[in-house]
C-alpha cells in the first residue's frame, strides 16, 4: 500500500463525516428558508461556497499528478 493511500484514510474519514454534517445543516437551512424567505441570502451564500468547492475538486481531478489507475478511468 502506498504512503498516499495510507495518509488519505484519516482525512477521508473526517471529510466524509463533515460532508454528512454539512448535508444535515443544509437541510435545516432549507427548512428555515421555507418558513422565513428573508434567510434566503444565507442559502445562496452556501450554494456559492459549495460550487467553489466543486470547481476546486473538478480542477484537481482534471490534472492528476500521478497516473490514474485503470479502475478509475471508467
Amino acid at each position: 500500500m502506498s504512503g498516499t493511500v495510507r495518509s488519505a484514510k484519516a482525512p477521508m474519514a473526517r471529510i466524509n463525516a463533515d460532508l454528512e454534517q454539512l448535508r444535515h445543516d443544509i437541510d435545516a437551512l432549507v427548512d428555515v428558508v421555507d418558513r422565513h424567505p428573508h434567510a434566503r441570502p444565507q442559502l445562496v451564500e452556501i450554494h456559492h461556497q459549495v460550487r467553489l468547492l466543486g470547481q476546486h475538486l473538478n480542477t484537481a481531478l482534471a490534472s492528476p499528478t500521478e497516473p490514474v489507475p485503470p479502475e478509475e478511468k471508467q
